[in-house]
């Protein structure tokens, strides 16, 4: 069961940070910038938020992905090794002879 915690947690954590990394824009209207400064003829702000909010959420999305499929190799083994372990007992919970 070690394994659902695990993936309970990543699944919050990388929630939060899709929340984080998509909304890039509301963090700079909490925060105001200044104008003046551009970034290949874009506001700064504008260009951040673009960046992370496609690149970002692309990137996030690709550890995820790694991470889940390192996850579910570990859940299959979790539940092998119960399976394992359940079929040598009889119903009344004793080890086969």
């Amino acid at each position: 069961m070690d394994a659902y915690k695990k993936e309970l947690r990543s699944t919050i954590g990388f929630g939060i940070a899709y929340v984080l990394m998509g909304h890039t824009g509301l963090w700079f209207l909490i925060f105001g910038i200044d104008n003046s400064s551009r970034i290949l003829g874009l506001p700064t702000h504008y260009f951040i938020a673009l960046i992370l909010g496609s690149l970002g959420v692309l990137i996030v999305s690709i550890i995820w992905c790694g991470y889940a499929n390192r996850l579910e190799d570990e859940i299959e083994a979790e539940n092998a090794k119960v399976a394992a372990g359940s079929a040598g007992k009889t119903k009344s919970g004793e080890p086969s002879k």
